[in-house]
């Protein structure tokens, strides 16, 4: 049987973090899969997000290292769909935690999880340069 890891997450305004995380990911199994967000369940604040559902999947779908991605109303879903052997989440989930169901599901079915290497650009922190650039 092949590994599968798991990757959920939103990808908004896909950059470099987004790709490092991925790739670093696909090393933990031989089969990546990524459940992107769906509009609805982005809870990122207002105007979020930026990059449609349909548009960001296209972008994951293009990624030659990825073996499967879908949208999914959120990470539950997709540990539900796929029944992976790893989920792997960003190194900032090692502060803010994963959800606690998150947490019992991956107890509950034997799935280990694996969290990525810290890279300090992040989505939010790009539309905050970009809003500052408006105004100067």
């Amino acid at each position: 049987m092949h590994r599968i890891v798991l990757a959920a997450g939103c990808f908004d305004l896909f950059h470099v973090a987004h790709l490092r995380h991925l790739q670093e990911a696909r090393t933990f199994g031989a089969l990546l899969v990524v459940g992107v967000t769906e509009d609805a369940g982005v809870g990122k604040g207002n105007g979020r997000p930026v990059i449609p559902q349909d548009e960001r999947l296209e972008i994951i779908r293009w990624l030659t290292f990825v073996h499967e991605a879908q949208l999914c109303k959120d990470s539950l879903e997709a540990l539900d769909y796929w029944k992976p052997q790893v989920f792997v989440k960003g190194s900032d989930y090692l502060e803010k935690g994963l959800l606690p169901a998150e947490i019992e599901y991956c107890k509950a079915h034997d799935i280990e999880i694996r969290h990525t290497k810290p890279n300090p650009q992040t989505t939010s922190g790009i539309i905050e340069r970009i809003r500052q650039c408006e105004f100067a």
